[in-house]
């Protein structure tokens, strides 16, 4: 297949601003409209797995919340500090916890013309557009401002390299439409940062110059002690040269300015250009000479060929991770949307980190790892980028001392991975949250929601199902599962029936906790139980040596993996054999009924208009729940039980959470209806991008969702099942609007080329 990365490339363009030809590509947002601020810094940020920088206005605004993030940054936030900065505009509204560092402002930029600010809220503006180009991971303002009677045309741009991810570029061009004057820009490295609320992290700010008019910041954060340090150097050139400007390189007390004169006359324009490195103590022990190092090797280079360089290697990952959809140019920007963001959320090369909820985008869920990752975004680096996927699960054999921990203080075997975790993979999961009534409200999700430890046995299934890593099941993943498979045996409780059960578990429908054999806990359990078997009979047969020597490790009783296969076989499923239907959990189906249209709001919750108390009599499902089971373990499950169940599940679920859509998108594209599953594919398109209305991106993307989506169109309307055979298989449903679906999956060391339209398929080798 011919992706469209492959034509028209942007990396060659001699005009650093030129947007790319095929709108298909492109995310524009036109306007100034304030209150829409928070979600358009979030959906158009700079993204490249390592860190993430909002879209904030490069020069600031009172509505902007400029905010960049390095992945695996985090610092504990001290309760006092937490409280003392509380304020009526900005409430605590979950209690101190580690949170992912905001990271210095590297693209910070002050314009003054003739001795006044150039703001978008001390000007009159006249246009202004900002689009995200998603080919070459490239953000492109462009603005035309008045003030003092004086129009100036700018244009600005920022990527943060996905060649070298600890290279970020800027450039700003100034234009004066019909006058002269002195113009002023500073280019900002910005220490003076904050969290939203108010702990300021890093401390110990030193600023000093280095060879070539560079200079560099060196942090550390307050409680870990990681060192943070950016390096940074400037140029400018006019139409004319170099000549009519000065420069000044000036060292603050929490950051370091360039700052830049020069006049303006009428046509002319004058281009600032920015590069910065940024490295930290998880890099390097001294990461302040390596960010100086490498900035002295891209400044060399320049500012183009660092774009170049990471045009690049964007079109390298899109050659794999495009998705294409013939009919349909709108749905085509929003899925492209989708993937970038996917794309940018997590680093082959770094072990020890993982995406958090809203990736690097926004502050929202502090940057914690929930189950999310595992069961939503992984899925997808399996199949179009393997190394992410094996980077993302070595973060949760890193984490895996941790998991032990959390099991043995509760009195169970094995490994139980906490449920929001952050570096360490020690339990981070806040203590209270305030509901929208006002009230503080205790957080069991860490306590009960266990089906985590079966949703990372099945991350681990998959990889290794697709990618036939031996190498990572021998040294990591075997580890990882004979310790949740520990962990289970340990959880369940035998009941008077002579089967096992559950007891006291939270689901993904989080609007029931403490309920007994919730069916996506139970059935979840009973594979990963019955897969630790299977692979320990497989290591004894195939690898004795290893099996042995993990035997003696992990101190594994002979008859532990039969007890694993008696449990599996136990374990009470939900199913009703004489309707097909799979009780979400135990008592579900005597739940009051109620009219669900009141619960379905477009701007508050389930539990907001119905209230907890109520919510947990009736028959309200907040997500997919039964419906992600069958979207997880569907082949398991004959196609009358998927289809019973989602007619009785469906019209319950008010989609509290945003990994509901795309999950329901995908089971109803598998079932063949189209109508309804094109409903919520759209639905699931647009939480990021409805800056107006409903959820936004204001606390940064909804990477689950966007990996959903990713999911809803190769597992859903492209129809793949993953089995353990030669090949996946493709039984696609593609709506006839759209013509054709194209796409391409990693299986087992070759690259498949799937184009679907219809109900058929073709697959070949890409």
């Amino acid at each position: 297949m011919r992706t469209d990365s492959e034509s028209n490339t942007a990396a060659e363009r001699p005009d650093l601003f030129a947007l790319d030809g095929d709108g298909r590509w492109l995310l524009p947002v036109e306007g100034w409209a304030p209150v829409q601020e928070p979600g358009i810094e979030g959906a158009l940020a700079l993204i490249n797995g390592y860190l993430g920088t909002r879209a904030a206005l490069e020069e600031g605004s009172g509505v902007s919340a400029p905010a960049t993030f390095i992945n695996g940054v985090f610092d504990a936030t001290p309760p006092a500090a937490a409280e003392a900065a509380t304020t009526p505009d900005r409430p605590l509204l979950v209690a101190p916890t580690t949170e992912l560092v905001v990271a210095p402002d590297w693209s910070r930029l002050r314009l003054e013309v003739d001795g006044t600010p150039l703001t978008m809220e001390t000007a009159e503006v006249i246009d202004h557009r900002r689009t995200l180009d998603l080919r070459r991971g490239v953000l492109v303002r462009e603005w035309r401002l008045r003030a003092g009677g004086r129009t100036t045309r700018l244009r600005s741009l920022r990527f943060a390299s996905l060649s070298d991810r600890h290279v970020l570029g800027q450039a700003l061009e100034v234009v004066a439409e019909g006058w002269s004057g002195p113009v002023t820009v500073e280019a900002v490295v910005d220490g003076d940062v904050r969290n939203e609320n108010g702990v300021r992290h890093l401390v110990c700010h030193r600023t000093r110059r280095v060879e070539g008019g560079a200079m560099v910041l060196e942090t550390r954060t307050a409680e870990r002690g990681t060192g943070v340090c950016l390096a940074a150097a400037t140029s400018l050139t006019g139409d004319g040269g170099a000549g009519e400007a000065t420069v000044e390189a000036e060292p603050g007390e929490l950051g370091i300015v360039h700052r830049h004169r020069f006049t303006a006359a009428p046509g002319r324009a004058w281009r600032l250009g920015k590069l910065v490195t940024m490295f930290t103590g998880r890099d390097d022990p001294d990461p302040a000479a390596r960010a100086v190092e490498r900035l002295g090797q891209v400044t060399a280079a320049g500012l183009p060929a660092a774009l170049r360089g990471s045009a690049a290697a964007w079109a390298e990952r899109w050659s794999t991770a495009d998705v294409e959809i013939g009919g349909d140019a709108q749905l085509q920007r929003e899925v492209r949307f989708a993937l970038y963001h996917l794309i940018g959320s997590a680093n082959p090369d770094d072990p020890f980190a993982a995406p958090g909820a809203r990736s690097l985008t926004g502050e929202r869920y502090r940057g914690h790892v929930f189950w999310d990752t595992d069961t939503f975004v992984l899925p997808f680096f399996v199949h179009t980028h393997p190394p992410t996927a094996r980077a993302m699960l070595a973060y949760r054999h890193h984490t895996l001392v941790a998991a032990r921990s959390i099991a043995a203080a509760s009195g169970w075997r094995g490994a139980a991975y906490a449920w929001e975790s952050a570096d360490t993979g020690q339990d981070v999961t806040p203590a209270w949250y305030v509901t929208s009534a006002g009230d503080r409200r205790a957080v069991r999700t860490g306590e009960q929601e266990h089906h985590l430890n079966a949703d990372i046995g099945f991350a681990v299934w998959q990889y290794w199902n697709a990618t036939g890593d031996e190498a990572f099941l021998l040294d990591e993943g075997a580890e990882m599962v004979f310790e949740l498979a520990r962990f289970w045996v340990s959880r369940v409780e035998d009941g008077d029936d002579g089967r096992w059960h559950v007891r006291g578990v939270t689901g993904p429908d989080e609007f029931y906790e403490d309920v007994d054999d919730n069916a996506y806990t139970n059935q979840l359990a009973a594979w990963l139980l019955g897969w630790a078997g299977e692979l320990a009979a497989w290591l004894a047969e195939r690898h004795p040596d290893r099996w042995r020597s993990l035997r003696a490790a992990l101190d594994l009783g002979e008859d532990e993996p039969a007890g694993w296969r008696s449990v599996a076989a136990g374990l009470v499923g939900g199913l009703d054999q004489a309707t097909g239907l799979i009780e979400q959990h135990r008592g579900f189906h005597d739940l009051d009924e109620v009219d669900l249209a009141e619960a379905r709001s477009p701007t508050a919750s389930g539990e907001a208009v119905l209230g907890w108390d109520r919510l947990e009599r009736s028959k309200v499902i907040k997500q997919a729940d039964v419906v992600l089971l069958l979207a997880v373990l569907g082949e398991r499950f004959p196609a009358e039980v998927q289809e019973a169940n989602f007619r009785y599940y469906e019209p319950l679920t008010v989609h509290d959470s945003s990994l509901s859509p795309a999950i329901h998108a995908l089971l109803a594209a598998r079932l063949g209806d189209l109508e309804l599953a094109e409903g919520y594919l759209r639905r699931a398109t647009r939480l990021d991008l409805d800056f107006d209305q409903g959820v936004t991106a204001a606390g940064g993307v909804h990477i689950a969702a966007l990996g959903g989506l990713w999911q809803a169109l190769a597992f859903g309307f492209g129809g793949m099942t993953a089995t353990d055979e030669r090949r996946p298989r493709f039984s696609p449903h593609v709506p006839a609007s759209w013509g054709s679906l194209r796409f391409r999956v990693h299986w087992r060391g070759e690259l498949l080329e799937v184009t679907a339209s219809g109900t058929k398929a073709t697959v070949a080798a890409a």
